[in-house]
């Protein structure tokens, strides 16, 4: 299992509003705190950076510092700092408790993004498309150059960069909270041809700004429904938390799919990012009666500060904590495991597709690379975000002075080829892209391809 700092998207809804100032001093505190931890609980933080460089990085951080920190700069700060660690595990979590009294006040710039290959940024229209039309070519909001920002942004993430791309993308506006914008907006854009200028006097709230792009998030972590009575589309949009809702949710998927004779499901990880791997494990058992893997062997590191992370979350079993500190336990091999888990009365045995984009991630990650390696279904669409060796296994930790809540990776999970160093994404079979005309037009090739393919 891995997880991910997104669990910490619905933790966030649960603390109360802190003070959004500390001192240089406090900063520094909790800069040399987090790297403390950093080199105590991950497995090789320094497997993608040179450790030189992130010590002359945080120096150069700690010296630009003012007297009074902004909480809000310094969580994009960290960011920036963490992301050159190449691990998109390991950063400030992407929505910060510290922040939650903002949350569901109107504060945020109501425009969801798409951006083109040449890093230009439009509105898809999903949010107050009355306003600012769907398509229009956003050129800057208060003065501030929204191309500039986007690739300033692009850096606030680890990992691979179509990851970073589709994170800075749709997570726009709430950076642009984070660096200080505020209402009211005077937007600057261009439209058919036109240079116009619009001034929005409040903004939107947090939830409505994110509920398309992490669906999870606003009470949707998965969705089903029939397409032309050809096609089962189960959109899972997390694998987090317990099986229960996920056997109950899958159990009604193929039931309608066995009833109706359907001989075609698309499972949709576009918008994945991972969760517990035991969940994707529940889900091949409707398809899948062959022995596969979905990682090759954990490298997980040994540390005191993570073992009572566990005995806090009340897990006084886990083997880790027999483990020596210091120490890497490895688990795991590389051979195929017959199936977790197999539903006979509900086992489908037509064609599965799996659709994959630059978000699916971490445990979805773990998916695709499992389902294409052992070909229980056709992978189509983009990329996935990640390698599929990569980090895992979060550690929270709330730094004590600006309370951000942070995660660092304690694990590396070796793919289904264990090759310890992969560099490779997992691949779809068919390879299709979603252009930004096409978001903004809110059509989506993928499906468009497998209801033509469906019989």
């Amino acid at each position: 299992m891995r997880t991910i700092a997104f669990v910490l998207l619905l933790l966030s809804f649960t603390s109360n509003g802190l003070a959004q100032k500390i001192s240089k001093k406090e900063a520094i505190f909790d800069l040399e705190y987090f790297n403390k931890l950093l080199l105590e609980v991950h497995y090789n933080p320094f497997l993608y950076c040179s450790e030189s460089r992130y010590k002359k990085e945080s120096k150069q951080l700690i010296e630009s510092l003012h007297d009074s920190v902004n909480t809000k700069i310094f969580t994009l700060q960290l960011s920036a700092l963490t992301a050159i660690l190449g691990d998109a595990h390991t950063s400030p979590t992407i929505i910060q408790s510290v922040f939650k009294s903002d949350y569901a006040k109107p504060l945020f710039l109501p425009i969801a993004f798409v951006a083109d290959e040449k890093m230009h940024l439009f509105s898809n229209g999903k949010l107050n498309s009355d306003i600012i039309p769907a398509g229009a070519e956003i050129l800057s909001v208060n003065h501030i150059s929204i191309s500039k920002f986007y690739k300033k942004a692009i850096g606030f993430s680890g990992g691979e960069e179509a990851y970073k791309k589709a994170i800075a993308t749709r997570m726009l506006s709430y950076n642009l909270y984070l660096s200080g914008l505020k209402a009211p907006f005077i937007i600057d854009y261009r439209f058919k041809g036109q240079h116009l200028k619009k001034r929005i006097e409040a903004g939107t709230s947090l939830g409505k700004l994110i509920k398309d792009v992490f669906p999870n998030i606003a009470g949707k972590p998965f969705e089903f429904k029939v397409m032309e009575n050809k096609l089962g589309y189960i959109q899972l949009n997390t694998l987090e938390g317990n099986y229960e809702p996920y056997m109950k949710f899958f159990d009604s998927c193929f039931s309608v799919v066995k009833r109706n004779g359907i001989r075609a499901v698309a499972i949709d990880i576009r918008k994945n990012t991972g969760g517990n791997s035991i969940n994707a494990d529940l889900l091949l058992g409707y398809f899948n009666k062959s022995r596969y893997n979905l990682s090759g062997i954990k490298n997980w590191k040994i540390s005191q500060a993570y073992k009572d992370l566990l005995i806090s979350n009340g897990d006084t079993a886990n083997h880790y904590l027999q483990q020596l500190n210091n120490s890497i336990w490895k688990i795991g091999d590389c051979m195929p495991k017959e199936p977790r888990y197999i539903s006979p009365d509900l086992f489908f045995d037509g064609k599965v597709y799996l659709l994959t984009g630059p978000i699916t991630f971490s445990s979805a990650n773990m998916l695709a690379d499992g389902v294409k390696k052992f070909k229980m279904a056709t992978l189509i669409g983009e990329p996935t975000g990640e390698k599929t060796t990569d980090f895992g296994e979060s550690y929270h930790l709330i730094l004590p002075n600006s309370r951000i809540t942070v995660s660092i990776s304690t694990s590396l999970d070796e793919g289904v080829d264990c090759k310890s160093y992969s560099n490779q994404t997992v691949i779809p079979d068919l390879l299709i892209k979603t252009s930004h005309l096409q978001l903004i037009a809110n059509e989506d090739p993928l499906l468009s391809c497998l209801l033509s393919l469906a019989k």
